[in-house]
């Protein structure tokens, strides 16, 4: 039996805005825990609460500086690169400056803990020294945006490229789903026309109102919607309706469907053209009763549906290629489930042709 398969695209989640804040506040614990570790000594043991207080607050005030400095990263995310890494380099700049000097307030000026005895040169000469170490926590953070902003660019370009692919099988999987009902029409058609040249009038009466019955229900229900199982097999039924008034005698119908498939979802019609190869190759070319068998059963979460026929016949007589209702399981299968969704065909030992359909079992 031949097997076609494809893979399905995955779908990914989208950046959560909360991570910036996760690792702005992240930077200044690790910056906060470093610059105390680096700071205690028995010189400062005496005051050394009190200074990891003061500490404490610097910081917080330096995660509201940071979150100001992301900000004006995100109004430059339309510049050319250079010009957002001079940007970048400005912030942290002034980010770094304008934190020595809320650092210097906060232990020098309100409520001193300590008095400073040097020059003013030398109160300038400590805060630079000071801004060169903890301005890389500015750099840092500069960088941690530009890291963060462009992998949810990156997940939103795959988010809206998977939304492409998805509408674009959709729109594929409706345009294969509506080729089905025209290449049912016209072998409907053409048997219709037969039984009304040969003034068998009664049943191209049963032939109109049975092919009625089946537009209304495949043509109501909105492409791509999937249906139950139980629904896919009615619909089979009011086709396998008006073969019967074609073939009389010479069509019989099985159906080995358990009770607990009966909700599975499958998609629309898509037994309809298995059912129509095995009237068309099967019954269609034989003068002895032929026996169409519809058929379903479950293994490992995956659901198997098979039609198959017993018509005693040349083997060669079978297509080498799947005709346009098969192809259009085989793609429509490829588009839904890719991998795992299969179509299998081959002739039955002892004669006779069997089309099967692979999916996931699912219910509703």
């Amino acid at each position: 039996m031949s097997e076609l398969a494809a893979a399905p695209p995955a779908r990914r989640r989208g950046l959560r805005p909360d991570r910036y804040l996760a690792a702005n506040v992240l930077v200044w614990v690790v910056t906060y825990a470093l610059m105390t570790a680096r700071t205690f000594s028995e010189a400062t043991l005496p005051w050394f609460w009190d200074m990891a207080f003061r500490r404490l607050i610097v910081c917080v005030i330096a995660v509201g500086l940071c979150a100001l400095i992301q900000q004006g990263l995100f109004a430059g995310r339309a510049w050319p690169m250079r010009r957002r890494i001079l940007l970048a380099a400005a912030l942290a700049v002034l980010g770094g400056a304008v934190w020595g000097v809320i650092n210097h307030v906060a232990f020098y000026v309100v409520d001193p803990i300590v008095e400073w005895q040097g020059s003013t040169a030398e109160i300038a000469i400590g805060q630079f020294m000071n801004f060169t170490v903890q301005v890389w926590s500015f750099i840092a953070w500069c960088a941690i945006v530009f890291v963060l902003d462009y992998d949810q660019e990156v997940r939103e370009k795959t988010l809206r490229l998977v939304q492409a692919q998805a509408l674009a099988a959709e729109s594929q999987n409706q345009m294969l789903r509506y080729q089905i009902n025209p290449h049912f029409l016209f072998n409907t058609l053409n048997a219709l026309s037969s039984l009304i040249l040969s003034r068998d009038y009664a049943r191209a009466e049963r032939v109109v109102l049975s092919l009625s019955r089946f537009l209304r229900a495949s043509l109501e229900r909105p492409a791509g919607e999937r249906s139950t199982l139980a629904d896919e097999i009615e619909a089979q039924r009011q086709y396998l309706a008006i073969e019967q008034i074609r073939f009389g005698e010479r069509l019989r119908i099985e159906e080995r469907v358990p009770d607990d498939l009966q909700g599975a979802l499958v998609p629309g019609l898509i037994l309809q053209p298995l059912v129509e190869n095995a009237v068309k190759y099967g019954v269609a070319r034989s003068t002895a009763p032929v026996t169409v068998e519809i058929a379903a059963e479950q293994a490992d979460g995956r659901l198997r549906l098979w039609v198959s026929d017993d018509a005693r016949g040349d083997l060669d007589d079978e297509p080498e290629k799947l005709g346009v209702g098969l192809e259009n399981v085989r793609r429509r299968l490829e588009v839904m489930y890719g991998e795992a969704g299969r179509l299998r065909c081959g002739p039955r030992p002892g004669g006779g042709f069997t089309s099967s359909v692979e999916l996931p079992l699912e219910r509703r």
